[in-house]
This record gives structure tokens, C-alpha cells and sequence, in this order.
């Protein structure tokens, strides 16, 4: 039986709330100067950690137990990543569509969750009750938007100099 959740998110902190039936039932909350996050949905919470350079892997952490329950790790280049449980299962999250408005997280057997989203707010369409997953689809999302924003905020005034300088 699918899940269907519909989110908002705040474009300038990238912070989400998810909704069921109407009610607002999670959040995740990024960090004011990091891509690091708090998640709660329904009765699960949830603390995700980057590391490294250009952040190429996050932990995800169990907030009852401090327990690293899942890695994920990101090929920025072809806008994946693989979402790796410490039972050893692998999810694969991948942006869909021209303008990666559409992506999906994944395992390509049983349990897949597709994901929408129009401006600041979306919906989601899920046939696995594993919320961490679910969390984790919108998380990696805002990761990826998070670099944009910094490619372009980088790009943009080296063109501007450069075209400037020439005229």
C-alpha cells in the first residue's frame, strides 16, 4: 500500500515540514552555515553529518540510540547517490527529469519512493514505511541544491569580472 506525504520547504534555510493527511507529522531542520541536519517524522529522529571535502559522505545517526545507522555517499557529478544501511542494504537516490524537479530513492526490488516538486513544496509517493528513507530522499535533494547555489555564487562574479575587463 503506497504512502503519500506532501512537504513544504523554506528556500532560504532549505528547512522542510512533511505532512499526512493534512497534518503536519516531521521536519528537517538544516544547520544556519552547514548541510547538516535534525530530522524527526512521526515517532523516529533523525541527525544527519557531513564529511568531507565538498561533503562526499553524510552519516546518519540515530538520535535514541547515537547509533551510525546509514552512510550515504554522493556522486555529485551524475546527481546520484547510494544510501547504504548498517544492515547492509543499498538504496540508490537519483534526480529524474529536465529540470530535476522528479527523483527517486530506490533499492530496484521491492521498495521505491518517488518524489515531486513544484517550487518550494512537493509530494511524495512511497509503497516502504522505512521513514528513513523517506527523510533521507529530501535531505539528499537539499544537499545537491546547496551545491548549485555554490557553483553559481562562485561562477557568477568570475564572469561578471571577466566580461567587464573586456568591454
Amino acid at each position: 500500500m503506497s504512502k503519500f506525504i506532501n512537504w513544504k520547504s523554506n528556500w532560504c534555510s532549505g528547512n522542510f515540514q512533511l505532512f499526512v493527511d493534512g497534518l503536519q507529522k516531521g521536519a528537517i531542520t538544516f544547520g544556519m552555515w552547514t548541510s547538516n541536519a535534525e530530522s524527526v517524522f512521526e515517532d523516529q529522529n533523525f541527525l544527519f553529518v557531513n564529511e568531507g571535502f565538498w561533503q562526499s559522505s553524510t552519516k546518519v545517526i540515530d538520535r535514541k540510540t547515537n547509533e551510525v545507522i546509514a552512510m550515504i555517499t554522493y556522486d555529485t557529478w551524475k546527481s546520484k547517490a547510494v544510501i547504504s544501511l548498517k544492515s547492509g542494504e543499498q538504496y540508490e537516490w537519483k534526480a529524474t527529469g529536465i529540470w530535476k524537479s522528479q527523483w527517486t530513492v530506490s533499492n530496484y526490488k521491492d521498495e521505491h519512493i518517488m518524489y515531486n516538486s513544484s517550487s518550494n513544496s512537493g509530494a511524495i509517493s512511497s509503497d516502504t514505511d522505512n521513514k528513513l528513507l523517506v527523510i533521507a530522499g529530501l535531505f539528499i535533494k537539499q544537499v545537491y541544491n546547496r551545491q548549485t547555489i555554490l557553483i553559481i555564487a562562485c561562477i557568477v562574479p568570475v564572469i561578471t569580472t571577466s566580461t567587464l575587463r573586456h568591454h
